[in-house]
């Protein structure tokens, strides 16, 4: 079985169709890749599978249960977590305190051990700290845990937003466009990233423009243009597409 299947998705915005009929499966330990040009309908794909915004037609199924219209948390919660385009971490806050926060959502004690400082609480302090850490190491950023992530270069702040995506414990990843604004170096480590989160068992969607980088990492691609899903293959596939070519060039 999948361990997600989108079966035609869509949504439209005051008359205009941003997604349309769009259906795809992703498998267990798989890395799937969503591409297309500029407004081709990638973000809105996620916003859709996360839950971000609720489709007009179409249903999702995540681990074999129906989540379409369910809200982001109450999808996180059933194992999967995803990055947005634009970071969004707290700048005043130390590395370690921004991963933290992906944390919460598989905490084990209520507000009334936090209000009143029980030991469960200490003991979920010390086990969140424990899995920030581990999730520091596995990106390679734990030297820099106590440093205010505003200070980090961008690239490593990009890899910040990721662990704390992961401190989350998800079964499936959605990063969208994990790479932008990544050097060459950053680019290669997060590669390697996502190599390993793999070899764990981790399920990872990406939505990228560096089409080196997903011809290089993704196992399948589909392709989106203008809403719909015109192809959907292995790199080698999908590389010599001719309605790809036409839709990223103008021309086959």
């Amino acid at each position: 079985m999948a361990l997600l299947v989108v079966s035609n998705l869509t949504k439209n915005f005051d008359g205009i169709t941003a997604v349309s009929k769009v259906s795809f499966s992703v498998a267990q330990s798989e890395i799937f890749a969503i591409i297309g040009p500029n407004g081709a309908g990638k973000t809105t794909t996620f916003n859709l599978v996360s839950g971000v915004l609720a489709p007009d037609c179409g249903e999702i199924f995540f681990r074999g249960e129906r989540i379409s219209g369910l809200k982001p948390h109450e999808i996180a919660l059933r194992g999967m977590v995803r990055t947005f385009q634009t970071i969004s971490l707290f700048d005043t806050m130390t590395v370690l305190d921004n991963v933290k926060v992906g944390c919460h959502g598989q905490a084990r004690t209520h507000i009334f051990s936090a209000a009143f400082r029980t030991r469960a609480f200490f003991e979920e302090e010390v086990r969140m700290t424990r899995t920030a850490l581990e999730t520091l190491r596995l990106l390679g950023l734990e030297r820099r845990a106590h440093e205010m992530v505003g200070n980090l270069p961008f690239g490593q702040q990009r890899l910040v937003d990721i662990a704390r995506a992961l401190a989350g414990e998800p079964v499936l990843l959605l990063l969208d466009e994990p790479a932008a604004g990544m050097n060459a170096r950053e680019r290669s480590e997060l590669m390697a990233i996502i190599r390993t989160l793999k070899q764990r068992g981790m399920t990872i969607v990406l939505i990228e423009h560096d089409m080196d980088l997903i011809m290089e990492i993704a196992e399948r691609i589909i392709v989106l243009d203008h809403g719909e899903k015109i192809a959907e293959g292995k790199p080698e596939e999908i590389q010599r597409n001719p309605d790809v070519i036409a839709a990223y060039l103008g021309e086959a």
